[in-house]
């Protein structure tokens, strides 16, 4: 084993030591970046609300929200330059052959380099998750967005942890398969677009959303009928109103076609027998059942690629030809 550690060494030292110093930079500028926000939000809550607006496009929040995005990508580069190298460089060299050729089998060839490699991917995503769940819950609670949004949610909950590993093993499976570096890089690159674009569609859905019936209060003589709870995941974009009937209309028949003139808008919705909007969204209640569910999936794609890295080295000829 320390023989397969230092080949390991040996063969990625240098994306082991940038990818260390990468996790060094980004932690630590996570951590101060966080303690601005804190900062920012404590004078928010003892100063005047004048001038202590919270918005995301200021300075701080809108570098918090560069350093979440940061190490949500990360995974896709723990991919590309520790997991598609392991298998398609040595393809490429035909050094496997070789190395499989003499004392040490190919399933504790495999299993020796890429336990050094999820070790080290393992304590660096262990870092950048606890900086970035710290950073992400200090961005909520200055600005307001909900930690259910994507850039947060990703940030949370121990994924880039999870997604990291994942990542290296889909790598290294392509690299694998493939045998090809480049190849290699865009099947993963295609990968991570598919699962990026899914994830967005699937996350949603991974419990039946809360609907819940929001009654206008007209006594106010205003405000938006779709306003959401701050910190839960709105699905309000096809939100239906609801009438006396229990009949829907589409906010563009209800604000458009009836009361797009009128003065009164809540007066018109009324006389139009509308009585509240259909509010349907995932409680922020169910973050933590949403994070495990991910983490769950993150890690069953770490199973399975690293089996499909194993049976295409178990189908590897050992002869050159």
């Amino acid at each position: 084993m320390k023989g397969l550690i230092w080949l390991t060494w040996r063969q990625h030292r240098w994306p082991i030591v940038v990818s260390a110093v990468i996790t060094a930079v980004l932690a630590v500028l996570m951590l101060m970046t966080a303690s601005d926000l804190g900062s920012l939000a404590a004078k928010c809550a003892t100063a005047s609300a004048k001038g202590c607006q919270g918005t995301k496009t200021d300075s701080v929040p809108s570098h918090a929200s560069y350093l979440m995005n940061s190490v949500v990508f990360l995974p896709v580069l723990v991919a590309v330059f520790w997991g598609v190298p392991l298998l398609a460089r040595e393809f490429e060299q035909r050094t496997l052959p070789l190395a499989w050729s003499q004392d040490v089998s190919r399933l504790r060839w495999l299993t020796g380099k890429t336990t050094v490699m999820v070790v080290l991917v393992g304590a660096m995503g262990t870092v950048l998750a606890g900086a970035s769940i710290h950073l992400a819950h200090e961005y909520h609670v200055y600005t307001g967005a909900s930690l259910f949004d994507g850039t947060q949610f990703q940030a949370g909950g121990w994924l880039p942890l999870t997604l990291g590993l994942a990542w290296l093993a889909v790598g290294i499976a392509a690299g694998a398969a493939t045998r090809r570096v480049l190849v290699a890089i865009a099947v993963v690159g295609g990968l991570w677009i598919v699962r990026m674009v899914g994830m967005v569609q699937l996350r949603p859905r991974f419990m039946k959303p809360v609907t819940l019936i929001k009654p206008f209060d007209l006594s106010k003589g205003g405000g938006s009928p779709l306003s959401t709870a701050v910190n839960d995941m709105s699905l309000n974009s096809n939100a239906s109103f609801l009438d006396t009937h229990g009949g829907t209309h589409t906010p563009q028949q209800a604000m458009d076609s009836w009361c797009g003139t009128a003065d009164d808008m809540n007066a018109c919705l009324h006389q139009h027998g509308i009585i509240g909007t259909l509010d349907k969204f995932q409680p922020a209640s169910r973050m933590g059942t949403f994070h495990l569910i991910e983490n769950g999936m993150n890690l069953g794609l770490f199973v399975i690629a690293l089996a499909v890295a194993w049976w295409c080295v178990k189908k590897t000829r050992t002869t050159v030809g």
